[in-house]
């Protein structure tokens, strides 16, 4: 007989991977519920949220997506990216490493591209800063390259002037 509160969930983590830009499969093995709970509210501050999956449920919801090769296993958590892709993964990566934990990245998936990830491609992505510090960094190398160009365009001016000024001392004041 099928449970109705299976069902249920399979069709919520349907809704929710389709709402969401993407999702990473971790495995919480050995994580404390402290941790676990300031990995909810960090994740949840860059616009994600971490929640517990069933492994067979979650397969079931996502077999039209991902062709899974090995069946999950272990303790299994579920960081859905609802508004940018990196951010709460980024936001989650380094809360574990300053908890001196190795994540167990399980999977990993694009919704938009249709793209699934490795564990190597997921630990690449963890590892980049937020949008927001990347474009701070574009600000700022953008901010830097312009003060040079304004160095370079003020330069015959500020010749000209030394120029007319030496002009004007040898002259005897005149102009």
């Amino acid at each position: 007989m099928v449970n109705q509160g299976k069902i249920f969930e399979v069709e919520d983590l349907r809704a929710r991977i389709n709402n969401s830009e993407g999702f990473f499969l971790v495995g919480y093995q050995g994580w404390g519920a402290n941790l676990f709970n300031q990995l909810r509210q960090r994740v949840s501050k860059e616009g994600g949220e971490l929640r517990v999956v069933r492994n067979r449920l979650f397969t079931r919801a996502i077999k039209d997506l991902v062709d899974v090769d090995e069946p999950i296993t272990g303790p299994t958590a579920c960081l859905f990216s609802l508004t940018d892709k990196v951010a709460p993964l980024s936001a989650f990566y380094n809360l574990l490493k300053e908890n001196s934990l190795e994540p167990d990245f399980k999977l990993g998936f694009f919704t938009s591209e249709k793209q699934t990830l490795d564990k190597q491609e997921t630990f690449r992505l963890a590892g980049l800063p937020s949008a927001g510090d990347l474009k701070a960094m574009l600000v700022a190398s953008l901010a830097a390259n312009l003060g040079c160009l304004l160095n370079v365009l003020n330069a015959p001016l500020q010749k000209l002037f030394l120029i007319i000024k030496s002009l004007e001392s040898k002259g005897g004041g005149e102009k």
